[in-house]
């Protein structure tokens, strides 16, 4: 986002300080994996969300591993598209659309799932991102601003570049056959996450202020 301000020329870069999002996770007592592999997309059902890019890059990968399941979890218009298209690829039986949950069945879902899935070509920053991470899950994702940023590639999850249904397909395989790299990028993220709190960007918040009233009462 600051990438983007400065560019369009809104002001200098010195102007703008970031303050991270912070995430507040309802980590489950039972929060093992699913034996079978498990992917997930968390958040809304738009088309520039490029879901339908994640869809297609499973259903390459479920030929491969049979038993393989894909949650979709959130509401949107795309959504009678989505459906429709799991139906042309024939995988109606390792798709679920589960539409809105409460905190506690995300905060579930999360800590089950092998990995998230964010195909989006936008994103200011990818909250999503983090509270995946906060509950030991790696992240694959489109290589775009905002998600490179809260994606460290190869240590908290995997970018590929946006709408390669084969890089998101074989980045899949990849944490599917190496048990060792997953649970590196699972351990990975898991302490990535832990450096963006609530309580930490209230105190960054609170010192922009101060310093603000600082420069205003020194004028």
């Amino acid at each position: 986002s600051k990438r983007e301000i400065v560019k369009l020329g809104f002001t200098h870069e010195n102007n703008i300080e970031i303050i991270y999002n912070g995430v507040f996770q309802i980590i489950p007592e039972s929060s093992s994996k699913t034996v079978y592999p498990s992917f997930m997309y968390l958040g809304r059902l738009k088309d520039y969300k490029n879901i339908d890019v994640a869809i297609k890059a499973f259903a390459d990968f479920a030929k491969e591993y049979k038993y393989a399941k894909l949650s979709i979890v959130g509401t949107g218009e795309s959504l009678n598209t989505l459906k429709q298209l799991v139906t042309q690829l024939q995988i109606d039986d390792k798709v679920e659309f589960l539409g809105r949950v409460s905190e506690e069945k995300k905060a579930q879902l999360l800590a089950q799932t092998w990995a998230v899935l964010q195909p989006s070509q936008v994103e200011g920053w990818g909250i999503t991102v983090i509270e995946a991470n906060a509950a030991g899950t790696p992240v694959i994702a489109s290589r775009v601003n905002g998600l490179q940023d809260s994606v460290v590639d190869g240590k908290t999850g995997i970018l590929v570049e946006a709408k390669n249904i084969q890089q998101f397909a074989t980045a899949m395989k990849n944490i599917t056959s190496d048990t060792a790299y997953r649970n590196s990028l699972s351990q990975n993220a898991y302490i990535w996450s832990r450096n963006f709190n609530w309580d930490k960007s209230a105190n960054n918040f609170y010192g922009l202020i101060g310093k603000s009233l600082d420069s205003r009462l020194s004028q």
